[in-house]
């Protein structure tokens, strides 16, 4: 089973209760939120990790006070609980990506489509062959969405692994069948998203509103 999400962050102001809504998330969560200076980074990791909790406890039908997350190798966010579900997520500017599975391993990424992007200076962290493709055609905006493909691929890739951002990002190419087989790669909006997973069937894209966060952890339950 794979499940992937989307949330968009229309709110960027932190408020009371986004403050209400932090007990909910471990004390390791917790702190990390807390040390962001920007509301809006504080909004993306405090509803990552809501998102994450909330929609593992449907799946698995466990109260989400009894799922337990803890950051392990590499600052990647584990479920310590059984049973055991793989998940991961990441977020930028004002838009979050989750995926979660009850089987394999799962990488994924977002980032925001910036135009302006001089992809020269990006040239270190791009296999030869990926520069090429991305180069390889003469509007700026295919090169720019080629440039977001490659990037959310690859960082979806080594998110996957578990190894963390590393210094020879270069040498492995994501246009390579043996990688390429195994992604996902969809533009939202001004968006582009990637996941990397041995899955062969993706579904479709779940979009969850900010207010289901809330109600679902902050509305008492019905008698």
């Amino acid at each position: 089973m794979l499940k992937l999400y989307t949330l968009p962050i229309i709110t960027p102001v932190w408020t009371d209760t986004d403050v209400q809504l932090l007990p909910f998330i471990s004390k390791q969560r917790q702190e990390k939120v807390l040390s962001y200076r920007f509301s809006i980074d504080k909004k993306l990791s405090l509803y990552s990790a809501l998102l994450t909790r909330m929609e593992i406890s449907v799946l698995s039908g466990v109260l989400h006070q009894s799922l337990h997350f803890q950051s392990e190798f590499m600052h990647k966010p584990m479920l310590l609980s059984a049973p055991y579900y793989h998940f991961n997520f990441s977020h930028t500017k004002s838009m979050i990506l989750c995926g979660i599975s009850d089987t394999h391993p799962i990488g994924v990424d977002i980032e925001r489509i910036d135009p302006s992007l001089n992809i020269e200076t990006m040239k270190a962290v791009l296999h030869q062959t990926e520069f090429q493709y991305i180069n390889s055609t003469y509007s700026n905006h295919e090169r720019t969405d080629r440039f977001y493909k490659i990037w959310t691929q690859k960082e979806a890739y080594i998110k996957y692994m578990g190894t963390g951002f590393s210094a020879n990002a270069h040498a492995f190419n994501m246009l390579d069948p043996k990688l390429s087989s195994k992604l996902f790669t969809w533009k939202q909006d001004c968006y582009l998203c990637s996941v990397f997973t041995d899955f062969q069937n993706i579904p479709s894209v779940q979009t969850v509103a900010e207010s289901e966060l809330r109600d679902y952890f902050l509305s008492p339950p019905l008698p």
